[in-house]
């Protein structure tokens, strides 16, 4: 992984654990699928909170296998935001999240839908 796509990681991996640096993105033309009632917490076994949501996002993000790739959004138009799978027992996890004004913003949060 190249250096700043480390350096994005941590410090995504940061803001996802401060309550006050998360936060959902809402924009109309392309709304998030921040779903986490929908996903079964492979720790719990138990539908995600939206603080487990973040928490696990947080705990993903440390793991040194856990891979980023950048994906450049249509709205808002010309942001990149970060994508990541997770696979578990109940099925594999899309996450993106991105970088806005110093915190980190939920774009989405669902089973993937790619096999």
């Amino acid at each position: 992984m190249p250096q700043d796509i480390i350096t994005i990681k941590c410090e995504l991996a940061k803001l996802a654990k401060q309550k006050d640096k998360r936060d959902v993105g809402i924009w109309p033309e392309d709304p998030p699928r921040w779903e986490p009632g929908s996903v079964r917490d492979p720790r719990s076994k138990k539908p995600f909170t939206y603080p487990g949501a973040w928490d696990f996002i947080a705990e993903e993000l440390e793991k040194k296998q856990t891979s980023i790739k950048p994906v450049h959004l249509i709205a808002p138009r010309g942001k990149v935001a970060y994508a990541f799978l997770v696979s578990t027992e109940y099925g594999t996890i899309y996450i993106k999240v991105r970088l806005a004004r110093g915190k980190i913003i939920a774009r989405s949060f669902h089973y993937s839908e790619k096999g």
